[in-house]
């Protein structure tokens, strides 16, 4: 079943926040991140990524801070598990062309799992040396609460790092573009 959440996705964002795909609680109220004990939207407004706390139903304002978000997978599903690595391939290619298009300044991966697929790596969260385009990349552990391996200190330091590199990175792309 394809997912009824849209992209939410524009022009000069600073980060796009990418999910491996949506989950079915999600995709059945429309909003992303939408399960009470996802982490996701208090860490946000915790780290002042942004300025004021938002609901998943808010979802849509996200771009007022110059935020997006988008899954690699547009398929629902019950687990990341579920997803086939053609699924994933595909997802992969067109993620690409997406931030090929939109181009924002850094790409925050929500979920190892996602970065991974992608990459094909096993790394850790935090900064990535390496770049999609010219997009920063950024990873870190899935905000569910199913992840249970990471604390919400954990997870809000690594917000909260997310944002120093924000205004570095968008600090430095000001002064040279």
């Amino acid at each position: 079943m394809r997912s009824a959440l849209p992209d939410i996705l524009e022009g000069d964002l600073d980060i796009v926040f990418v999910g491996i795909n949506p989950g079915r609680y999600s995709d059945k109220v429309g909003h992303y991140y939408a399960q009470g004990a996802n982490r996701f939207w208090p860490l946000l407004f915790q780290s002042r990524v942004i300025p004021v706390s938002l609901k998943p139903q808010d979802d849509w304002k996200l771009p007022r801070f110059r935020i997006g978000l988008t899954d690699i997978v547009q398929r629902v599903t019950a687990s990341s598990s579920d997803l086939s690595s053609d699924e994933l391939k595909v997802g992969g290619e067109v993620f690409r062309r997406k931030m090929a298009f939109y181009r924002p300044r850094m790409i925050c991966f929500n979920g190892l799992t996602a970065y991974r697929a992608l990459f094909k790596e096993e790394d850790v969260a935090g900064l990535k040396t390496f770049t999609l385009g010219k997009s920063t990349l950024f990873a870190m552990p899935s905000t569910s609460a199913r992840n249970g391996h990471y604390s919400k200190i954990a997870l809000l330091s690594l917000f909260v790092q997310l944002q120093a590199f924000r205004k570095k990175v968008c600090f430095s792309q000001n002064q040279t573009g």
